[in-house]
C-alpha cells in the first residue's frame, strides 16, 4: 500500500425597511464555481458605481430530490465592502426606484427577504455575496409555503449603492427566475448534498516538512463535477454496514465507529446492496447508484471551495482530526491518544457538512490510480489499472497524509484496520 508523507448599516436597514414595507414587502423570508441554474431576466437598465450592472446567479441544481431544498445564490458585480441581502417572490413585476433606490425592484405580489442571522451579507474586496438557502423553511409573515416541484421562484439582491453625488442610496441586481423540479424518491439519512462545480485539484505544496508533496498530486489542474450529487456526511459505521451485510470485519468495534478491515470489493458490495435495498423501497433518483465516490467527487467535496492543503486552512492540529502526528505543532509532535478510530463527526464539519474527510479512516475510491495529466477535465473517472485510489488519511498517518490533496492508493483485495470508506448517491458508473 502506498500512502507515504509523500452600525451604519442598521440606519440604512431602517430606512430600506420602512421603503420596502410601503410597496407592500413581507419582512422575513424563509456558497464558488458551481453549475449555474434558472433564467436571467430585467436587466438593471442603470448601472451602479462601479459602471456595470450587478448580476444574481443560482447554483447547484433546481432539482428538490437533488439539492435537498438548498440553493447557492450569489451576486456580484456590486461596489466593494457595501452591504446586501437576497429577496425573493412567486411572481415578476417590475417597480421603478422603491423608496429612492437607484434601481428596479422586478419581483411582484407578496415577496419576502432573507434578513435572518448571517443573511445580511458584505461584498467585501470581491464586490460579490453569496448565501446558502434552504427552501424547506417558510419565512414568517405573508402567505409562503415550503418550494415544491413544479413552482417557479423569483430572486433578486438588493444592495447598498451611492448616488452620482456620492449620497447614500441603494441599487437592485437583475433578477433570477428558477424552475424547481422534482425527482423520485430521497436518499437515505445522512447524505449531504454536494453541487455541481469546479475546482483546482491537485497540491503545489513543497515535497518538505510540514507537507512532504509528492510528485502524484500533480499537475494542478481545473477539474469540473457536472451534476449534482450527494455524499454520506461521515464514514460508513459499523451499525450502518452490520445491519445491511451481516458482518462486521473491524478491529475497533463500536457502532458508531466507522467500518474498517475492509477491501475494495466489499465496499462497492455493500453500495450494490443499498442500491437494491433503495430501490425496492422507490427511493432512487433516476440513473443514480449508491457507490463509492470518485478521486475527483471526493476531493471536491473535501475541499468544499477551499483552496489550502486542508479543508480548515493551511495547517492540522491534533485536536482537529483523528491522525497521529502534526507537523504543524510548534515543535512537530505525536497526537496523544490511544491508537485506533474514534465515533464519527467528533470534529468538525466542513462547509459542505462532510466529517472525518480528515483522518480516522483512509477512504476507498471507485477510480484506479493514474498519474494526473495538465489539460482541464469534465467528469474524469479512471478505468482499468490494477490499484485503487484511497483517499483522506487515518487515526496511523501523519498531518501531511491527510490532506485534501493526498493520494494513496492499494490492490482492490487489501484490507486493514485503518481503511473504510464512505458513499455517495450520484450517477451511475461502471469501474
Amino acid at each position: 500500500m502506498a500512502t507515504g508523507h509523500t452600525s451604519v448599516a442598521s440606519a440604512r436597514m431602517c430606512m430600506l425597511t420602512r421603503a420596502l414595507g410601503a410597496i407592500g414587502l413581507a419582512l422575513s423570508l424563509p456558497t464558488g464555481g458551481f453549475a449555474q441554474i434558472g433564467t436571467n431576466y430585467c436587466t438593471p437598465s442603470v448601472p451602479n458605481t462601479t459602471g456595470i450592472a450587478a448580476r444574481i446567479s443560482a447554483t447547484g441544481s433546481s432539482n428538490l430530490t437533488l439539492n435537498s431544498n438548498r440553493l447557492y445564490l450569489q451576486a456580484e458585480n456590486l461596489p466593494l465592502n457595501q452591504f446586501g441581502f437576497f429577496v425573493t417572490s412567486r411572481t415578476q413585476a417590475l417597480v421603478a426606484n422603491p423608496g429612492g433606490s437607484q434601481g428596479n425592484l422586478c419581483l411582484g405580489g407578496t415577496l419576502g427577504r432573507y434578513v435572518g442571522a448571517a443573511q445580511v451579507l458584505n461584498a467585501g474586496s470581491t464586490g460579490s455575496f453569496q448565501l446558502l438557502v434552504d427552501l424547506a423553511l417558510t419565512p414568517e409573515g405573508g402567505s409562503f409555503v415550503q418550494v415544491a416541484p413544479g413552482e417557479t421562484w423569483n430572486f433578486q439582491a438588493w444592495y447598498r449603492d451611492f448616488g452620482s453625488m456620492g449620497q447614500a442610496s441603494s441599487n437592485f441586481t437583475d433578477g433570477l427566475e428558477v424552475l424547481f423540479t422534482g425527482g423520485a424518491g430521497a436518499p437515505i439519512p445522512g447524505m449531504m448534498p454536494i453541487p455541481a462545480g469546479t475546482f483546482m485539484m491537485g497540491s503545489d505544496a513543497p515535497n518538505a516538512a510540514p507537507y512532504f508533496n509528492n510528485g502524484n498530486q500533480q499537475p494542478v489542474h481545473q477539474v469540473t463535477i457536472s451534476y449534482a450529487f450527494w455524499m454520506g456526511q461521515h464514514e460508513v459505521t459499523q451499525a450502518e454496514y452490520q445491519a445491511l451485510v451481516l458482518s462486521n470485519p473491524s478491529a475497533f468495534v463500536g457502532p458508531t465507529r466507522p467500518v474498517e478491515v475492509v477491501t475494495w470489493g466489499q465496499a462497492r458490495a455493500y453500495c450494490t446492496a443499498l442500491t437494491a435495498q433503495e430501490t425496492l423501497l422507490g427511493n432512487m433518483p433516476p440513473s443514480y447508484e449508491y457507490r463509492l465516490p470518485t478521486e475527483a467527487e471526493w476531493e471536491y467535496a473535501c475541499r468544499a471551495g477551499t483552496t489550502t492543503e486542508f479543508h480548515h486552512g493551511p495547517d492540522l492540529f491534533c485536536n482537529q482530526a483523528r491522525f497521529s502526528y502534526s507537523y504543524h505543532s510548534s515543535p512537530p509532535a505525536p497526537c496523544v491518544h490511544s491508537g485506533g478510530t474514534v465515533p464519527v463527526g467528533g470534529y468538525a464539519p466542513n462547509a459542505f457538512g462532510l466529517y472525518d474527510m480528515h483522518g480516522n479512516v483512509l477512504e476507498w475510491c471507485l477510480d484506479s490510480y493514474a498519474a494526473y495529466s495538465s489539460p482541464a477535465v469534465v467528469d474524469p473517472f479512471v478505468t482499468g489499472g490494477p490499484f485503487r485510489v484511497i483517499r483522506g488519511g487515518s487515526w496511523f498517518d501523519g498531518s501531511s497524509s491527510c490532506r485534501s490533496a493526498f493520494r494513496g492508493y492499494s490492490y482492490p483485495g487489501f484490507s486493514y484496520f485503518f481503511l473504510g470508506f464512505r458513499v455517495v448517491l450520484a450517477p451511475v458508473l461502471v469501474p
